[in-house]
């Protein structure tokens, strides 16, 4: 089991002092400047399929959303979470409102989790925010136990529940489900080993190893794409939203037989020697796995383009 917090994070401090308060609200500004972003583990995933690792011990992808939201009633720092499997949106699989604040008795930053009790009318939250219009607490419930902790060591934070504090009967099988979570969050990622598991000690979810999702914070590009059509003439989109981590999306054609084109976007970062890492922009046709080409630069950049003839792409970075 991964375990990122050393023993010495477990001890809370007794109180705080004047040293010690003005630290931790140095830590807090950091991690609210670092926190906020769409987070995606779709390099771990690529990889651990190129080295063959078995099916069995793969991590499905997971999409990440934290979006600072306007919510008083919740507290000063707020964010709206959506997440996703598999590179679906239809596939959201959790909604929260996270709200942030220093714990000076426990000289560490309390994350309290909500879960909403109406998360359908809630989808999507993080593209109109109006629909947070209204939402207070008492439409939300907080899980006991269930709140998360934060401490800065060196360059990165470390996040954990109180062991086995974190619990609830199912409403399906009437057993009692008992959540542990182990957090690691730097500038670029943010890695996660969430686990569930009966009181008999039965593993409900979580990976069996413990090997946490490894998520990298993507960076958002704004592209156009045209695709010629049959006639020669040609369909051009602007505006389009794309993410560096396995980001695609598809223009269809302005004719009677509609075609497809798609580009994807990754920022790739090879976990071993000779290959540098790369901002890679590959260009799909319909029920095709493999991209018909593709074009790479530093994976620093701020637009890349790809140009096929029969299609163009070009696509520049372009934060909210």
């Amino acid at each position: 089991m991964v375990r990122f917090m050393p023993l010495l994070l477990c001890l809370a401090a007794a109180g705080a002092s004047g040293d010690e308060v003005a630290i931790l609200d140095k830590d807090f500004r950091i991690m609210m400047e670092w926190f906020p972003g769409v987070y995606d583990n779709q390099e771990q995933v690529y990889f651990e399929e190129q080295q063959g690792i078995d099916e069995a011990l793969r991590h499905e992808r997971i999409h990440h959303v934290f979006e600072p939201v306007e919510l008083p009633a919740f507290g000063d720092h707020v964010f709206y979470v959506q997440q996703h499997l598999n590179d679906d949106p239809a596939q959201i699989y959790r909604q929260r409102i996270y709200s942030f604040r220093p714990d000076y008795e426990e000289g560490a930053i309390r994350l309290t989790i909500h879960i909403p009790n109406d998360a359908a009318s809630l989808v999507d939250s993080h593209l109109d925010t109006t629909k947070l219009s209204g939402l207070a607490p008492e439409q939300t419930r907080v899980l006991s136990g269930c709140d998360v902790f934060w401490r800065r060591q060196a360059n990165h934070f470390v996040g954990y529940m109180e062991p086995d504090a974190c619990s609830y009967v199912s409403t399906e099988s009437g057993q009692r489900i008992i959540f542990n979570d182990d957090l690691l969050l730097t500038k670029e990622e943010l890695w996660i080993s969430d686990r569930a598991e009966n009181e008999s000690g039965k593993r409900i979810f979580g990976h069996p190893t413990g090997v946490p999702h490894k998520n990298v914070k993507a960076r958002r590009f704004e592209c156009w794409m045209t695709g010629m059509q049959r006639d020669g003439e040609w369909t051009f989109r602007r505006g389009l939203e794309i993410y560096d981590q396995g980001g695609m999306v598809w223009l269809t054609t302005d004719e009677e037989n509609p075609q497809q084109v798609g580009i994807k976007m990754r920022n790739v970062r090879w976990p071993y020697d000779p290959n540098r890492p790369s901002l890679v922009l590959y260009a799909y046709r319909p029920d095709e796995d493999r991209a018909a080409s593709y074009a790479w630069a530093d994976p620093s950049a701020e637009r890349i383009g790809i140009n096929l003839r029969w299609m163009q792409a070009s696509c520049t970075r372009s934060p909210k």
